[in-house]
């Protein structure tokens, strides 16, 4: 079951260096964490993806409930290890940087 992680979380593996995928589900972008890949959820699906199955993958999206849920599952069902949830979405990660 994927875990929650916490905006300032990500920031610290990302000055860190730790490798990690950030992927933005939305349908719609406006506003996004810089170095998000955007993959809509529906597009999750889809296809097989590049990333090794090792890899920290963190979804999200607005409010960091329905889609970024639903992501996480369709990514540990096709066998990725370490999948994270952004607690709060994009809403949290613009809190918590004073970005709104």
């Amino acid at each position: 079951m994927a875990k929650d992680i916490l905006a300032s979380e990500l920031a610290a593996w990302r000055r860190q260096g730790l490798p990690v995928v950030v992927i933005d589900v939305r349908f719609d972008q406006i506003g996004t964490i810089p170095g998000s890949v955007h993959v809509p959820v529906t597009d999750l699906e889809d296809k097989e993806w590049d990333w090794e199955k090792t890899t920290k993958l963190v979804v999200f999206c607005q409010y960091g409930r329905g889609a970024s849920e639903y992501a996480a599952e369709v990514l540990e069902e096709q066998g990725y290890k370490e999948v994270y949830k952004l607690k709060g979405g994009l809403d949290a990660w613009i809190a918590e940087f004073n970005l709104g």
